[in-house]
Parts: structure tokens; sequence; C-alpha cells
């Protein structure tokens, strides 16, 4: 009877052990089985007023991308240039995405390994104000099959490196012009009416619309050339930053006057020699380019637009 009792009461104490081990297994399930951070960044893009980077390309050099005047800039080397305007929001959104995968290394003996040390990593600080509200080093990326690809993060002040899916490194192990604004004409081409173009000597002209046609001083422009030189300018970017402010005066301008309240567009050209034609934007102050190919593109004879 003694036996029974015992019996029944171990078959009591098995079950109850049993059903709380699946319990815990389908809570553990339910959280995806993490024991680690579920987010290493999570901010609010708009709220961030400055972003500090201290790139491994550049052997550290601080980077910096702030808000003024309602403008993102960026600082490097004690200048600084109007920002692309889309960087700032996009870095943090990388951030926040990158989400860790596992946890590959607890202490200090394998951040070498995975470059996520002051002085094989890239650091980033993320500031609301004057606080710093994340503080992240970027280390290596590896590929594997089947096309993946693991970047390894550590955060400042932790032991813990963690694997997170992407390139992250490529956003942000890069030299300061990648994040100037590569602007030189964004514009409606429905809306343009006049463009002079202003040259040495007696070389300048105007192309006009007169109705629905274009002409150049009262004779008709080629169509399809107009259409294929606005196609070509209406959306233009470059990166070949000069190295300085020209210090002559302006060889070269474009000016585009247009309906709808449009703000005019001018292009200045700077031309120094052959392999030297520099141009600045004043949809992009600050920002001078130093590149022959995209003053060609810009400046185009007269005899373009001729039928």
């Amino acid at each position: 009877m003694y036996r029974k009792a015992n019996i029944k009461q171990l078959t009591v104490i098995f079950f109850s052990v049993l059903i709380l081990v699946v319990l815990v297994e389908w809570i553990d399930s339910r959280k995806g089985n993490r024991t680690f951070k579920k987010d290493l960044v999570k901010v609010e893009s708009g709220e961030i007023s400055a972003i500090e980077i201290y790139p491994r390309v550049v052997h550290g050099e601080r980077i910096r991308l702030f808000r003024e005047n309602d403008l993102w800039m960026v600082e490097s080397g004690g200048e600084k240039f109007k920002a692309d305007r889309t960087i700032a929001s996009s870095l943090v959104n990388d951030l926040n995405q990158a989400t860790p995968e596992n946890v590959v290394a607890i202490g200090k003996d394998r951040w070498d390994s995975y470059e996520v040390t002051d002085s094989l990593g890239t650091r980033v600080k993320l500031f609301k104000g004057e606080d710093v509200v994340a503080d992240l080093i970027i280390g290596k990326f590896n590929f594997s099959q089947p096309r993946k690809m693991t970047s390894y993060i550590r955060l400042a002040g932790e032991k813990e490196v963690y694997g997170v899916n992407g390139m992250l490194g490529m956003s942000f192990n890069r030299n300061s012009n990648t994040f100037r604004d590569k602007t030189v004409i964004s514009s409606n081409t429905a809306d343009w009416r006049r463009l002079i173009f202003n040259y040495p000597a007696d070389s300048s002209f105007m192309l006009g619309k007169s109705d629905s046609s274009w002409t150049i001083e009262n004779q008709p422009a080629d169509s399809t050339e107009v259409v294929n030189y606005f196609n070509a300018i209406r959306n233009l970017t470059d990166s070949r930053f000069a190295e300085m402010k020209p210090e002559i005066s302006a060889s070269h301008q474009l000016r585009i006057e247009g309906d709808n309240q449009m703000e005019p567009v001018e292009i200045t050209g700077f031309y120094l020699d052959e392999d030297n034609f520099i141009l600045e934007s004043n949809q992009n102050r600050g920002n001078f380019f130093n590149s022959p190919d995209l003053a060609k593109k810009i400046f185009v004879p007269r005899s373009k637009f001729i039928k």
C-alpha cells in the first residue's frame, strides 16, 4: 500500500516537472531562444542631431555630420560642407536594422580577430543634443554561403561581439567626400523657359521657349537635341570634388530660368586648364566639383542645337 502511494506521488512529480519543462521550452521558443540583446541601436532618426564617425579607412580621423539651419553638414579636418540630404537618416536606419543574430565572442581576447578594437574598427556615436544615445564599434564583415554577409559589432564599454546580417561597415567606413551633397542640377524640365549660356568672347547664346517650340535667337532649335540635352542635365550629380575654391574669375555660366515660381538654376564654371575645370551650382553652395567631363556636358556650344 505504501509502495503504491510512492509510485503515485512519483508519477505526479514526474508529470509536473515534464509540464514545467514543456512550458519553459514554449516560452523560450516564443522569445526566439535569444539570450542576448534584441536590438543594438533603437533611436528615432528625426531626433538625432549629430553623428560622429571615426572610419578605419582614414585612420580614425573624426567625420562629423550635424544639423545646421535645417540642413545636414559634414565636417572633417577643420572644413565643413553641405552633406547629402538623406545620408543621416540612411545611416541611422542602417544601425536600427542591425539586429544581432548571435554572439561570436564574449571577451577581449577575440576583439582583434573581429576588428572591433578602437584601432581596428570604425567607431560611431549618435547624439541627441549633448547626449550620446548610441556608441558602437563596427568591425570586419565576412561572406559565407549561400550569399550571406555578416558584420561584427561591439557596443562601446561592453565585451560581447555580435554578428549582424549585412555589410554595415560599407556604410560607415568611408572618407568624408562620400557623405557630401553631390547635387549639380535637380530641376523639372517642364518648367524651363530660358537657358542663358555665358561664355568667353562672343560665343554666348540663349535657348528660349516660344509657345511649345525652342529657339535660338528666333531661329528654330533642333528639338531632338534639346530633349537629349535636357535629359542629360536635369538630374545631374557628381562626386569629383575640388580640393579648394578657385581663385580666378568665372569663365563660363549656365542660368536656367522658368515658370511656376521656379528658382533659377546657376552653374558657374572656372576653366584652369585641360585637366582642371571647376564648377559650382547654386543648388549646392560650398561644394566645388573639378571635372572637365562634367563641364563639357553642361557648357555645350550653340552649334549643338542648330538644325
